[in-house]
């Protein structure tokens, strides 16, 4: 297993430092699908970070990219033209892509933005009944990437 810590790029507001963004991501690989999962706030300052566990998410051939949302706090117009973007490069390989867990704010984002079907977005179910056996703790991610 590898894990990159890597520190939060402090955006150019001044924020206390109690308040400041966290972001990582997990990266699962069942045999059938690949599942990205986000925890923190997806903004410019963290859409690079999602925007390569994504791609690299999209570096295994699944049949399936699932991109798990449920630990993600608040999702900017950054972090939905990552997921545009990265929805455009699947559907041009032919990997479905399916978008789990977002929370009512989080998925309200999608809706005021017609972006539910698009992206095929669901507020559950959630990771944990998508991986049949896994358990974080027998089954660690095959990434974990902190942004």
């Amino acid at each position: 297993m590898t894990k990159t810590l890597l520190p939060v790029p402090t955006p150019k507001a001044r924020r206390p430092h109690r308040f400041a963004s966290r972001f990582h991501t997990d990266i699962y690989a069942p045999a059938d699908r690949t599942i990205v999962r986000a925890h923190g706030e997806i903004d410019r300052a963290t859409r690079t970070a999602f925007r390569a566990a994504l791609t690299a998410g999209l570096q295994r051939p699944p049949s399936l990219l699932i991109v798990d949302l449920a630990g993600v706090s608040a999702l900017g117009t950054s972090g939905l033209a990552v997921l545009l973007g990265v929805a455009n490069r699947a559907a041009h390989a032919g990997i479905p892509i399916m978008i789990i867990g977002a929370r009512p704010r989080v998925y309200r984002r999608f809706a005021l933005t017609r972006l539910v079907d698009r992206l095929d977005v669901h507020p559950t179910p959630t990771t944990r009944t998508l991986i049949s056996a896994a358990d974080p703790a027998t089954d660690p991610p095959i990434s974990s990437a902190q942004g």
